[in-house]
């Protein structure tokens, strides 16, 4: 089966690693034996490379083609959607030239890439449509006008409308007054992330993701503080930046748990990894969350969680066994799982939670799932 892969962007260091995510999944279809091209295009004033670039390459069977082109910035009210729209149709047909028409076209961030006319062309050649939705504007319903024509008519044009959790489904539905059947495929727990036979002294809380105000590490903080404050033996960690990251400084400050409380930045999937696999528990108490990837990789670890309700990944997949979920409603839900899930501790089983993850959330299981909806 030939299948395209549309992502954000190529992943590299210069971007962020954006576009990683749908990178990676192209990868592992690749390396189940189908044949896949990854497409990526950057349309913006300045970034990437020169004028209307095209590149193509292979990393490890996996075909990888990229564009830039000097296009004006993504601003409100000004998407000027024909020219975008042209531009893509033009870099699809180099694809074309270079790799054959797809079967399959996987598009991930449909509502963020505003490709629905183009997907719309090519289904009208016989091309089937797959969509799956990350993104966090559409589970808020914050979509512009533009935005939410594109997002009504990409429900009209896929084949299969794929959302990462039933609460960013149910949105999505909502926003398109559409009835029509989604499905629910989770995110991947990378390879990298595996229990860890390594004894250690005293008990380690981990949390990972970018420090801003709807990861609500600030609350996390002050919940640490009241239930273990002084215990020397009791300590957080946690793994990511952003502009949050003084006023969380001076939080651990006031609140005199400097010896406890470390903020070590961001690191590398790696690193995070043995990080992760070396804690204790991981902690999400995030507003809301389109899925939760940490969880699941917590989970890859063999590590229990403690998770709030407004992940996704908390109203499916959570069970008995795999750590403490708490309503993000309730004042109090915090400090009294993490009391919990302290007491607890010699109740949970790491190779148990492991196993869980590899069933679900392993790159065999969800490219198992994908492949069956390609086929259908």
């Amino acid at each position: 089966m030939r299948i395209w892969v549309i992502g954000r962007a190529y992943p590299s260091k210069s971007n962020g690693m954006m576009g990683n995510f749908e990178f990676e999944q192209a990868q592992m279809l690749a390396s189940a034996g189908q044949d896949v091209t990854y497409i990526s295009a950057v349309l913006h004033p300045f970034k990437k490379q020169t004028n209307g670039s095209y590149e193509f390459h292979e990393e490890n069977g996996l075909k990888v083609c990229s564009f830039s082109k000097r296009f004006l910035p993504r601003l409100r009210g000004m998407y000027c959607g024909a020219a975008r729209d042209k531009a893509w149709m033009g870099f699809l047909s180099l694809v074309e030239a270079k790799c054959g028409l797809p079967d399959v076209i996987h598009l991930h961030y449909p509502a963020m890439m505003l490709m629905a006319n183009v997907l719309e062309a090519y289904k009208a050649k016989g091309v089937r449509i797959v969509l799956t939705e990350h993104w966090t504007k559409v589970l808020n319903k914050r979509l512009d006008a533009y935005e939410l024509a594109q997002h009504k008519k990409y429900m009209e044009v896929a084949d299969t409308y794929i959302s990462v959790g039933k609460p960013l489904a149910k949105a999505a539905l909502e926003l398109a007054e559409s009835d029509r059947k989604t499905e629910v495929v989770p995110n991947i727990a990378s390879p990298l992330f595996a229990p860890v036979e390594e004894a250690h002294k005293g008990y380690r809380f981990i949390a990972v993701g970018r420090i801003e105000a709807v990861k609500q590490f600030d609350k996390l903080i002050e919940s640490f503080a009241r239930v273990f404050g002084g215990d020397a033996s009791v300590s957080l960690t946690i793994v990511g930046d952003g502009k949050e990251r003084e006023s969380l400084v001076k939080l651990i400050e006031q609140l005199g748990i400097q010896d406890q409380v470390k903020l070590v930045g961001r690191k590398s999937r790696e690193e995070t990894a043995r990080l992760v696999a070396k804690a204790d528990c991981l902690v999400c108490c995030s507003r809301f969350e389109t899925f939760g990837v940490p969880v699941i990789e917590a989970w890859a670890s063999g590590i229990p969680v403690v998770c709030t309700d407004a992940a996704a990944v908390a109203k499916v997949w959570f069970e008995d066994g795999l750590g403490v979920k708490y309503a993000a409603s309730d004042e109090n839900g915090l400090d009294d799982a993490l009391k919990e899930v302290f007491e607890k501790r010699e109740e949970f089983c790491s190779e148990e939670i492991a196993a869980y993850a590899n069933e679900h959330f392993s790159e065999e299981a969800v490219t198992k799932q994908l492949i069956d909806i390609y086929n259908r």
